[in-house]
């Protein structure tokens, strides 16, 4: 096997395992959208309120 093929079956495994964690982030994104959600509700924030305090915390507002 050639230096380049090594190279590129380097680069697929290295793609693979950024791929897959990028899944699980984004797992984990929304189960924590999910807990805000919750928070947001048992505090009593309307969206106005809860835009402010995301801003003020400098996180997106989506």
């Amino acid at each position: 096997m050639s230096n380049s093929e090594t190279a590129i079956i380097g680069l697929k495994r290295e793609i693979k395992a950024v791929r897959a964690t990028a899944r699980d982030l984004k797992e984990q994104n929304a189960r924590w959208r999910k807990v805000c959600g919750t928070l947001r509700g048992l505090a009593g924030l309307d969206d106005g309120q809860f835009c402010n305090l995301l801003k003020a915390e400098s996180l997106p507002v989506e």
